[in-house]
């Protein structure tokens, strides 16, 4: 599975070959930075990364009297590695909601099917631990554990719950599509 930043980028490039100075005026652009930060730094040595692990390539590119840029595109296997990673990202559930964040932001490179059905199966996995947490939540309360314990675990339950509600809302506006 790739990371997030890798995987960020990969989506850029399988939308478009980019060089690393459009790919850092895209994340600006569309305010990628806003909710998960990277450094330009980072970008450059995310570049080098994908391209030593074969998932992109980068060719050079010569426009008028401007210096040579490296262009990259997604290679077969990178694009294969981006889409397994896009697909884990829409089903699992991890209270830091990035990963679920990135792959939504590029679910369009994912079959229709594939994404309502990636959908159901976040939403039986967020219905699951909804029940889990609230007999954990019961169990805490019968054995007299601290209330701040169980208000903590409480809080864990409301983010079960508004990732459930919003899954499911982003389902149904999937379907009508």
């Amino acid at each position: 599975m790739l990371s997030k930043i890798m995987t960020i980028l990969l989506g850029i490039i399988e939308q478009q070959p980019v060089n690393g100075y459009e790919l850092n005026k895209w994340l600006s652009t569309m305010h990628v930075r806003d909710w998960y930060p990277i450094a330009s730094s980072t970008v450059y040595a995310t570049l080098k990364t994908a391209e030593k692990k074969g998932y992109i390539v980068g060719s050079t590119e010569k426009s008028g009297n401007m210096p040579d840029k490296t262009v990259y595109s997604i290679t077969e296997s990178g694009k294969i590695e981006f889409l397994e990673t896009i697909k884990s990202f829409i089903v699992d559930f991890q209270y830091d909601i990035t990963p679920f964040t990135i792959g939504m932001f590029f679910v369009q490179a994912v079959q229709k099917e594939d994404i309502l059905s990636l959908l159901d199966k976040r939403i039986a996995l967020l219905k699951k631990y909804n029940e889990e947490v609230a007999l954990q939540i019961d169990k805490m309360t019968n054995n007299q554990v601290q209330q701040l314990f169980i208000l903590n675990t409480k809080q864990n339950l409301y983010i079960i719950q508004a990732q459930l509600k919003g899954t499911a809302d982003i389902l149904a506006e999937m379907k009508k599509l």
